[in-house]
């Protein structure tokens, strides 16, 4: 992710790296294995995006059915002080359809992404 943010890749595809994420991240054998998965990444730099790999983490243990999130996902530097919707340019009329269909733990960081995002197809 940090790698596509310094290269400039348009926000699409850093959340195609996120659905790629999930999908690998079910294909994982264990819960040891998705354990270390989940285990805390270097901060990135940018507000919103570290903010969604919090979320992004919190999806996955969710999806992992794991009893609790990591501690670092509740960091506060993993949470935005500003709304960014990630797949979606300023102002798009898409907006409440988009904000409707954000898992609350992206919402609580200041990320829109519609949860159909985080599928790869």
């Amino acid at each position: 992710m940090g790698q596509g943010l310094a290269e400039e890749w348009a926000p699409a595809d850093l959340v195609r790296l996120m659905a790629q994420a999930v999908a690998d991240f079910e294909a994982l054998p264990d819960e040891a294995s998705r354990a270390e998965f989940v285990s805390e990444p270097a901060l990135i730099g940018d507000e919103a995006w570290d903010a969604a790999i919090a979320a992004l983490a919190v999806h996955l243990c969710r999806i992992g059915g794991f009893e609790r999130t990591p501690e670092w996902t509740r960091a506060r530097e993993r949470y935005s002080s500003r709304i960014t919707w990630l797949t979606l340019p300023p102002g798009s009329t898409m907006q409440a359809f988009v904000y409707q269909r954000t898992p609350i733990y992206f919402k609580a960081r200041g990320v829109m992404l519609d949860e159909a995002n985080l599928v790869s197809v």
